[in-house]
């Protein structure tokens, strides 16, 4: 598998793209052109996310994904919290550095001890795990990594102990070391047991979620302590032992909840499953070879970098009411929506600077978005004025309830998305050939030039190409009268990890 390529923009300029394979429906469309819509000027404007509020985009993923090698990759991409449109971030590939620093090689041990680890990266270490004989024993997640080991959960003799540090990129290292274990006996050396009984492994939740665990010792259980991604949560010193959990507190994915019982004597033991958070898994299903979302007619950023609002506002956002409302065709008044609703209050400048896709969404989602009559999209007059209380009134009547994102690496998911009527919004780095691109063109390497960040809405697929198709916010003399085409592999290379769709 390809992996993607990340990247860490500031104040960008974009291009609005819609992907797809898509039916243009131009009923009752006449796009303004004034005389500052340069047909050979291709303007941009998008702006890197905020990582933490990205991190906590609940997720879209294929059954078929995590069923196959990428399961991994989706593990420690949504682990982390990458900053970047869309998860962007790097591309870090330095692995950290790891070695046991105590005990040392070799040594007698006895009882409960400290396992001290030296640890460091590039960026930064993310988490440390150690293994015992090749089974999974605790994990920490700040430094100094120091990690408590009760020797007596393994018989007397030589034992493997190997640690491993991980980054937020997913690069891991380890080291190990022989111990001996001689413990004495007739001393307390039983380690309690303990298991999570709620929530179930593998189980998906969201909101607040109560973990329970049963726990049990020959002498009687001390304390139990509960671990979210190996970061101390709470302590429990009475039955039944529980903790209540929050999951907004942490960003949508796969995360590791562990219960460790420990008593009088220092023995323990712990027992960790994984829950998925804000997670929606789609099932198996067999997808046509193509599918094809009807769209309005391709849009003129002109001079303004509103390439977000006019993927979202004007592509995303028309596309999914067209749908959802059944529509024969696409009008100014009922269904196209107005990019200048977007752009005026969401730019992070003037005129020419740009926005992000969640500032975007999360306006849409609380203010709603005007249609295209209510607020008229104007490239040399607009951007400064802000909305009459009657365009958001008009507004308010088209909110959207949520929206998702998705592993770009995804296939599955994004073809599913689109022949389910679903556009999906993404970001691309285009070059020169991109930007270039004439009738019949397809997307599938790099020219060696040019580097300019745009924002996509998928909103169709051709298997027979091997290609997403794509709508640009640069009128229809671009390429195939605003469409064009980029192939899946290069789309994985070429876009932003997280891509967007809404609810």
């Amino acid at each position: 598998m390809k992996k993607p390529t990340t990247f860490k923009w500031t104040a960008v300029l974009c291009a609005v793209i819609v992907l797809s394979a898509c039916q243009k429906d131009f009923e009752n469309q006449e796009l303004p052109e004034t005389n500052t819509l340069n047909p050979n000027s291709f303007n941009s404007g998008v702006i890197d996310d905020d990582p933490e509020r990205v991190a906590k985009v609940p997720v879209i993923i294929s059954q078929d994904y995590l069923s196959n090698s990428n399961q991994q990759d989706f593990l420690n991409m949504v682990s982390a919290k990458r900053p970047g449109t869309g998860g962007g971030g790097g591309n870090d590939r330095k692995a950290p550095s790891v070695s046991i620093a105590s005990p040392t090689n070799g040594a007698t041990v006895a009882g409960t001890i400290s396992i001290q680890v030296n640890a460091s990266d590039n960026v930064a270490v993310s988490s440390v795990t150690l293994y015992v004989d090749g089974k999974l024993a605790s994990s920490s997640s700040s430094s100094p990594f120091t990690i408590s080991w009760n020797s007596a959960s393994v018989p007397n003799g030589s034992h493997t102990l190997m640690v491993t540090a991980k980054d937020a990129a997913g690069n891991t290292s380890s080291s190990s070391i022989q111990v001996n274990v001689s413990n004495v006996s007739g001393s307390d050396t039983t380690n309690p047991t303990v298991n999570i009984s709620s929530p179930s492994n593998g189980s998906t939740v969201s909101g607040t979620v109560s973990i329970t665990a049963n726990a049990s010792d020959n002498a009687g259980v001390n304390v139990v302590r509960f671990s979210i991604n190996g970061n101390l949560v709470n302590s429990d010193n009475a039955s039944p032992y529980s903790y209540s959990w929050n999951t907004s507190s942490v960003a949508a994915g796969v995360h590791v909840l562990t219960a460790t019982a420990l008593d009088a004597a220092g023995n323990s033991s712990s027992h960790s499953i994984e829950v998925t958070v804000n997670t929606t898994v789609l099932p198996p299903t067999t997808l046509p070879s193509n599918a094809s979302l009807v769209t309005p007619t391709p849009g003129h950023q002109g001079n303004e970098g509103s390439c977000v609002p006019f993927a979202i506002a004007y592509g995303a956002r028309s596309i999914e009411h067209y749908y959802k409302n059944n529509a024969s065709s696409y009008a100014f008044n009922t269904n196209i929506f107005s990019p200048e609703y977007a752009y005026n209050q969401t730019k992070f400048g003037e005129c020419g600077s740009g926005t992000s896709i969640t500032t975007v969404l999360d306006l849409i989602v609380n203010k709603g978005v005007a249609t295209w009559e209510s607020m008229p999209y104007s490239d040399v007059n607009g951007c400064s004025i802000q909305p009459t209380s009657t365009q958001h009134a008009n507004a308010a009547s088209y909110k959207i309830a949520s929206y998702s994102k998705i592993p770009n690496t995804d296939e599955v998911a994004i073809k599913t998305m689109i022949a389910s009527k679903h556009p999906v919004i993404a970001t691309i780095i285009a070059d020169n050939s991109f930007v270039n691109a004439k009738a019949g063109f397809i997307w599938r390497s790099y020219s060696g030039s040019g580097s300019l960040p745009h924002t996509l809405v998928i909103c169709g697929y051709d298997d027979a190409k091997h290609a997403y198709k794509v709508m640009n916010s640069w009128g229809t003399g671009w390429a195939d009268a605003g469409f064009s085409w980029i192939d899946y592999d290069f789309f994985i290379e070429k876009s932003s990890y997280y891509l967007y769709t809404i609810q």
